[in-house]
């Protein structure tokens, strides 16, 4: 099992409604009958490039607003990772209280996945001023399938003196068919005088897909998909998942120093810190998570973690005390600065690939996805690409600078201040 690059990382409603034709650009609403699967399905028969290096710009398709709403700013660019996860041509956009698809391939609509566990959170709360929480589903491969694996947060009904519960609905898509497979439902512990405010899947390994729960005080879910079941739950922040390790702070994440690694399939300790001193990590690949800067006692700087051991590798002085590092699928993290710094790091042994810095004769780049040895961004000149493992320049007129990629789409900006899906062509 392994998770499908969905580089990547949104909540409203009421976009592309009508019946339109294909040549206008816009997108037909599902007919109210639809035949099996095996009918509506066709095999994908739109060109495929690992990596993409253009996009065709005059093919755009519109997404739902959902999938940039609060993430993306007055000037265009996306200031937190979209809520849409790519799986062939299909377009998966989360939002609190639904799972929209859209087929780019053929500027469709697709039933609209919601949860059945009682009533969802309402969107229009759970996007504040300048954020939106909610994040992307992820794909997994199960059994020879592909899954898009979403959280929800419900809740039931109260009765007489009884609090309402809030749930955990995880609905797991036919990436294919774009249909409910199955989902797993658990009742969340109540805790006092707070809510469960959202759920993010944080990654997956050996079938068992984790949850994140945003609450003061922390907690995990973790799901076995094949079981279709909760495998573990706890009072955990999930910060990454690393191959089979879950890298998070235990009991409540607020100033807590305390850091360790859970095994995912049954939540046992594997490592712990007590002082560990780092802040937040994220997901470097397989092997690693990564971070940047620490507390009072730590020296700032880049630095990797061993996800199942917890040993720390500086890669880089305290100069280096804030930025983002993007996995691209393969073994490469393209990191980058707040001063247009560049640099790669080998997933595998966790060396430098190369460092560029703005100079006289390159500008600087704006990274906005990296995916399967590609890197992706904004210049000065344009959009561009570059080589993962070199630094090189890849491809000077790519059309868009994606913020979610894979072999078939990228999803980028368009003209009209929203969201759209356009056709890899090179």
């Amino acid at each position: 099992m392994k998770i499908r690059a969905t580089l990547c990382c949104l909540a409203a409603s009421g976009l592309l409604l009508g019946a339109c034709s294909e040549d206008s650009g816009t997108i037909d609403e599902p007919a109210e009958e639809s035949a099996s699967a095996e009918e509506t399905e066709p095999e994908i028969d739109a060109a495929a490039f690992d990596p993409p290096m253009q996009f065709d710009t005059g093919a755009g398709v519109p997404l739902p607003q959902e999938a940039g709403a609060g993430n993306i700013n007055l000037a265009g660019n996306a200031v937190q990772p979209l809520p849409v996860a790519l799986s062939g041509t299909k377009a998966f956009i989360a939002s609190a209280n639904q799972l929209q698809i859209v087929d780019t391939r053929i500027a469709e609509i697709l039933p609209a996945i919601t949860p059945q566990s009682g009533t969802p959170m309402d969107p229009a709360i759970s996007v504040f001023a300048g954020e939106n929480p909610i994040q992307a589903p992820i794909v997994v491969s199960l059994d020879g399938k592909d899954l898009v694996v979403v959280p929800f947060l419900t809740t039931g009904e109260a009765e007489g003196t009884a609090v309402a519960h809030q749930n955990l609905e995880v609905i797991a898509v036919d990436a294919a068919t774009g249909e409910q497979a199955f989902s797993v439902v658990t009742e969340l512990p109540l805790v006092q005088s707070a809510s469960y405010e959202n759920a993010v899947v944080k990654g997956e390994s050996g079938g068992v897909v984790v949850v994140d729960l945003d609450i003061y005080g922390s907690y995990t879910v973790a799901v076995d998909l094949a079981a279709q079941a909760v495998a573990w739950e706890s009072a955990f922040a999930t910060q990454a998942v690393a191959g089979d390790t879950v890298v998070g702070v235990p009991g409540d994440d607020e100033f807590n120093r305390h850091r360790s690694g859970l095994a995912i399939a049954d939540g046992a300790v594997k490592w712990e810190d007590e002082e560990f001193g780092y802040l937040d990590l994220r997901p470097a690949g397989s092997k690693y998570v990564f971070g940047f800067g620490g507390y009072d006692t730590i020296e700032g700087g880049l630095f990797l973690v061993e996800a199942a051991t917890g040993t720390v590798t500086s890669l880089q002085a305290e100069e280096r005390d804030s930025g983002m590092c993007r996995f691209d699928g393969q073994t490469t993290l393209i990191c980058n600065d707040t001063w247009g710094w560049l640099g790669a790091v080998n997933t595998e042994t966790g060396e430098w690939l190369w460092e560029l810095e703005p100079s006289a004769e390159r500008s600087s780049v704006g990274i906005t996805a990296v995916w399967h040895g590609a890197v992706y961004g904004n210049t000065d000149n344009g959009p561009v690409v570059l080589d993962a493992l070199t630094g090189a320049d890849a491809e000077t007129a790519p059309g868009i600078a994606p913020w979610v990629v894979n072999e078939y789409v990228g999803i980028a900006a368009d003209p009209n201040s929203g969201v759209s899906g356009y056709p890899a062509i090179a």
